[in-house]
C-alpha cells in the first residue's frame, strides 16, 4: 500500500504505540503495587480513611505539630521501637491481633477499639454513615488473652463506677460531647485516663505495655473536630509516646503485605531483577526499532496467480513433483530433444523414425555421443529422478554437439 493509501500517519502509529506501552507498563505496575497504592478513602476506621471514624486526622495532626508520622504496611516494620497505634475493625480476625501485640515485644502499642457499625455514602464511599454501635458481646479482639476479665461496657451505663478502696485518684478527661459513650470493664489493667463520670476510657493491660482505648471518638476524625476532643486526644498520644514518631498500621486493615510474601510482579520492579527488565525493555525498544525503520526500496508485490506459458510449464512441473511422477517425462523430453535437434540442423523434412535417428547420429559421430535410440531408451526406462536427471543431462550433451 503507498504512503498516500496509508489509513494512519506514521506520526499517529507512534503515537498509538507510545500510548499502549505507557498503558500496559501502569496496569502492570497497579497489578503489583496495588496495596501500596491505594488512597484508604473508603469510610472505614484506619488511618488512611478521612470519614468521621477514620483517623486520617490524627496522622496530619501529628506532622503539623512537630512529629513524625509513619503507615506501616508491612509486617517487617511492626518491630519499631515507636508508639504504634493499632486501629482494628469490627471484622478484624482475632488471630491477627495477637499476633501483631506478640511481635511488637515490649515496644508500646495503642489499640483503639471499634465503636460503631458504619456503611459508605452511596454518592461519597470516602465518606461513612453511621449505623450502631458494635455490640460487645463475644471476644474483645484477642485482648482477652492477655486480661481475660477485660469488657467493654456502653451506654445506658448499669451502674455508677464504684473505684477499688485505695484507688489513687487520676486525670478526668476534658472533652467535648460524645453521644454512646463506651469505657472499659473488667480487671487485668491498669486505669490511666477517666471520663467525667470515672469510668475508665485509657487503660494499660498488666505486664505488658499494651495501651486500649475505649472509645475511638476521642481522637478520630469526628472527635478532632471538636478543639477541646483534639486537645485531649492529642494529650494522650503525646503521654504514651516515647519518641518523636508516630505509628500507625494498616496490616489489620487489609492494606498491608505478608512478611516475605510479595506480588511475583514486584519482584521484577524491584531490585536484583531490576536491571534485567531495564535491559528487556531496552532490547524490544531496539527491536520495533529496527523493525520500524525500512531500508532500501519495498519489494514489489506481485500477482497471486502468475500469467503465460511459463506459469503453465510451472505448474505442470510442480503436479509432477508433488506426485513423484517426474521420471514418466523421460519419453517426452527424448522426443522433443530429437525434435529440436532436426529444426536446429536443417535435417530434411523426408526423414522420420529411425532414419531421422540415424542421420543425426551421423551428424555427430566424431563427438563420440552414444546413439540417440540408447539415450532415448535410457530416458524412457528412468525409474526414479536420479535415473531421469542422468539421462536427460546425456541427450543435452548430445544435442549441443549437433547443433553448436
Amino acid at each position: 500500500m503507498s504512503a498516500e493509501h496509508a489509513p494512519f500517519r506514521s506520526r499517529t502509529v507512534v503515537i498509538i504505540i507510545a500510548v499502549a506501552v505507557v498503558a500496559f507498563a501502569g496496569f502492570l505496575l497497579l497489578i503489583a503495587f496495588a496495596p501500596e497504592f491505594r488512597s484508604g478513602h473508603d469510610g472505614r476506621g484506619h488511618a488512611l480513611s478521612v470519614s468521621g471514624n477514620g483517623y486520617a486526622g490524627l496522622v496530619e495532626l501529628t506532622d503539623a505539630i512537630g512529629a513524625h508520622s509513619l503507615i506501616v504496611r508491612n509486617e517487617d516494620d511492626l518491630a519499631t521501637r515507636d508508639l504504634l497505634i493499632v486501629t482494628p475493625e469490627a471484622d478484624t480476625n482475632q488471630k491477627a491481633l495477637v499476633k501483631l501485640l506478640a511481635a511488637r515485644g515490649d515496644a508500646p502499642t495503642l489499640v483503639i477499639l471499634p465503636k460503631w457499625w458504619t456503611r459508605p455514602f452511596p454518592n461519597r464511599q470516602d465518606w461513612a454513615q453511621r449505623i450502631e454501635m458494635i455490640c460487645p458481646c463475644g471476644g474483645l479482639y484477642g485482648l482477652e488473652k492477655y486480661a481475660p476479665k477485660l469488657a467493654i461496657e456502653q451506654t445506658p451505663f448499669k451502674a455508677s463506677p464504684t473505684p477499688a478502696p485505695g484507688t489513687p485518684r487520676m486525670a478526668r478527661a476534658k472533652m467535648g460531647r460524645i453521644d454512646q459513650q463506651q469505657r472499659l470493664v473488667g480487671s487485668g489493667f491498669t486505669p490511666m485516663l477517666l471520663d467525667a463520670d470515672g469510668r475508665v476510657i485509657l487503660a494499660k493491660l498488666d505486664r505488658r505495655p499494651v495501651y486500649v482505648l475505649a472509645d475511638p471518638d476521642l481522637i478520630n476524625n469526628q472527635g478532632l473536630a471538636d478543639p477541646c476532643t483534639a486537645r485531649q486526644g492529642w494529650q494522650v498520644i503525646d503521654d504514651l509516646a516515647t519518641t518523636n514518631e508516630i505509628a500507625f498500621d494498616l496490616t489489620l486493615n487489609g492494606f498491608g503485605t505478608l512478611k516475605n510474601a510479595k506480588h511475583p510482579l514486584q519482584s521484577v520492579f524491584e531490585p536484583p531483577f531490576l536491571p534485567v527488565t531495564l535491559i528487556i525493555v531496552a532490547a524490544g525498544f531496539l527491536a520495533g526499532l529496527h523493525g520500524a525503520i525500512r531500508f532500501g526500496a519495498p519489494a514489489a508485490t506481485g500477482r497471486a496467480i502468475a500469467m503465460g506459458k511459463r506459469t503453465l510449464v510451472d505448474n505442470a512441473a510442480m503436479l509432477f513433483r508433488a506426485a513423484r511422477k517426474e521420471h514418466r517425462v523421460g519419453a517426452a523430453y527424448a522426443s522433443l530433444t530429437r525434435d529440436l535437434t532436426a529444426q536446429a540442423t536443417h535435417a530434411p523434412a523426408r526423414l522420420s523414425g529411425e532414419a531421422l535417428d540415424q542421420y543425426l547420429d551421423r551428424a555427430g559421430k566424431a563427438e563420440g555421443d552414444p546413439p540417440y535410440a540408447t539415450l532415448a531408451w535410457q530416458a524412457e526406462t528412468a525409474e526414479d529422478r536420479d535415473q531421469l536427471l542422468n539421462a536427460a543431462r546425456a541427450l543435452y550433451r548430445w544435442r549441443r554437439n549437433r547443433t553448436r
